[in-house]
């Protein structure tokens, strides 16, 4: 073999090498970015975070048992890892059929159903910071939206809870952190569950960008609230939720939550009759669960 072949050769497999690292490189960016984590997360200690940047620059090349031993960190196997782009497409689409599933069967207080989407979501292969939120939504719901539940709570039991909601690291899941307040909003008591409604309102009042879920989700929290406030007798405590439960859309995916808006206004002003006119007409269209929960 000539010189000129050899060198040609050499050139060849330095070029498919760097093609390599920087694909591998690609590719486990856009894993760690799917995932939600920092460079020093996705290092998983296996590797130095500088190295592991250098890896996702195609500057690094990264040996075989490193690269192993960080997807297998984040659960994630070298199979799933080079074939990713049918199961992120499925996974994506089956995420959000069974957030839209979420909402509705914790809505019903259906723990049954509740369940079995925690279960699928547990199936989905990569466990974006959205599906791993809404996992501890749905787990949450379950163990404490029926009241004998919360009742069993104990203080620790419950400022666990409220630190979990809240903590920093889901703070662009503020729609599902609606969905846990509307379902748990007893977990507090009256003046905390008042203080973080009023921020909600304020938040969100006169809003042009809310998403129609995130409308749902606020017009649920402020049903739930409300039919408190109303057991209580703080009456004074109704007017500002159901002002903005008033104002929003008339939307058809609204229209249950508006409908108990205009009862618990009845209530409010002792319009007896009419209230119980509205009860009579949700139980008729098959709202019994709703209307079980109601106070009169």
């Amino acid at each position: 073999m000539s010189n000129c072949e050899h060198n040609c050769k050499c050139i060849n497999k330095q070029k498919e090498i760097g093609e390599l690292m920087n694909y591998i490189g690609d590719k486990l960016k856009n894993l760690r970015q799917q995932l939600g984590l920092t460079q020093t997360e996705m290092a998983a200690g296996v590797i130095s975070v500088s190295f592991y940047s250098k890896v996702e620059r195609g500057l690094n090349d990264i040996g075989i048992n490193d690269f192993l031993e960080i997807l297998k960190s984040h659960d994630v196997n070298p199979k799933e890892f080079f074939g990713d782009i049918t199961i992120k497409e499925n996974d994506q689409k089956k995420a959000t059929d069974l957030y839209n599933k979420f909402i509705k069967v914790a809505t019903e207080d259906n723990d049954d159903e509740i369940n079995k989407v925690i279960k699928d979501l547990e199936k989905i292969k990569i466990q974006t910071p959205a599906i791993k939120f809404t996992k501890i939504a749905a787990k949450l719901i379950a163990d404490t939206h029926d009241r004998k539940a919360l009742k069993k709570l104990t203080t620790k039991q419950k400022n666990q809870i409220k630190k979990m909601i809240f903590q920093k690291d889901t703070d662009e899941n503020e729609y599902y952190r609606i969905v846990i307040l509307a379902n748990i909003i007893r977990i507090y008591n009256i003046e905390e569950a008042t203080f973080l409604v009023k921020n909600v309102i304020r938040r969100y009042n006169g809003s042009e960008k809310r998403e129609n879920k995130t409308e749902v989700a606020l017009s649920v929290l402020m049903v739930n609230y409300v039919n408190w406030c109303i057991e209580l007798g703080k009456i004074d405590y109704c007017y500002e939720p159901l002002d903005f439960l008033r104002k929003l859309p008339g939307k058809i995916n609204l229209a249950l939550t508006k409908i108990l808006g205009l009862y618990f206004s009845d209530l409010v002003k002792q319009k007896n009759n009419e209230a119980t006119e509205i009860r009579y007409i949700l139980n008729k269209a098959g709202f019994s669960t709703f209307v079980n929960k109601l106070v009169k």
